[in-house]
């Protein structure tokens, strides 16, 4: 696979052809390689302009993903990791005994309990991620609908449905019906995030667009909003590489 260096660091990349493009776009894999899709073959000069030009944008995203492989937290389901929970950090202990599957969440612990006929390795793991999953869906169930129903009366709009997702890319969307949506994920996050997502998103209900009267209406009631936003750009990955 081809190379070129940038600050020091040798990054690999491929190039693929996409006759349908009418620009050249570029990805940073999570494997820390350098996808770059173009309308049509590119010259090695073309080739190194295009990674000076990005220099600074690929080296960020780069350092992003270092950082993100690096960090222990939402990395696996096992006895001992850690998991991220409303912006706190829990050790994951599986522990075998009883007659029903059970998560407890206790004092920097979250304790699944797995019934004790489940022996082989493979199926405790699966266990357990079904476990977790459905406890965090529940629990993002239950604070969605406390906050929807809190910043709805304070902001003065009156939501349609509402819905728990699962989703990798989205964190949240209101339709033109007034149909809510929230990805379960963001319970992991800290408190002000979700409060948030929940005011950006009835916010919607005012302003069924990102215009300027839109964000004005989120600085009402989030004058920190655009920390939120970098902080959900920062912390993305890590709320959704589990599952």
């Amino acid at each position: 696979m081809p190379t070129f260096i940038i600050n020091g660091q040798s990054v690999s990349y491929t190039l693929r052809l996409d006759k349908r493009r009418k620009t050249i776009q570029l990805r940073v894999l999570p494997s820390a390689t350098v996808e770059i899709v173009a309308p049509g073959n590119l010259t090695k000069p073309e080739l190194e302009q295009i990674f000076t030009a990005k220099s600074k944008w690929l080296s960020n995203r780069l350092n992003k993903i270092a950082a993100l492989a690096e960090n222990p937290i939402n990395r696996q389901l096992l006895s001992g990791s850690q998991i991220l929970y409303q912006g706190q950090t829990y050790t994951l202990t599986i522990l075998s005994g009883g007659n029903k599957p059970e998560l407890v969440l206790s004092t920097g612990s979250l304790q699944v309990k797995v019934p004790q006929h489940y022996v082989d390795h493979q199926q405790v793991s699966s266990l357990t991620e079904q476990i977790v999953k459905a406890w965090f869906v529940n629990q993002a169930r239950t604070l969605f609908l406390e906050k929807t129903k809190q910043w709805a009366d304070a902001i003065g709009v009156c939501p349609a449905k509402i819905t728990i997702k699962d989703q990798k890319t989205r964190w949240g969307s209101c339709s033109s019906l007034g149909n809510i949506n929230y990805n379960w994920r963001i319970v992991m996050a800290p408190p002000r995030i979700a409060d948030y997502l929940v005011i950006h998103e009835l916010c919607h209900i005012l302003v069924p667009n990102h215009s300027a009267k839109f964000w004005e209406q989120v600085r009402r009631f989030c004058p920190s909003y655009q920390e939120c936003r970098k902080w959900l750009s920062d912390n993305g990955k890590l709320l959704s590489r589990l599952f």
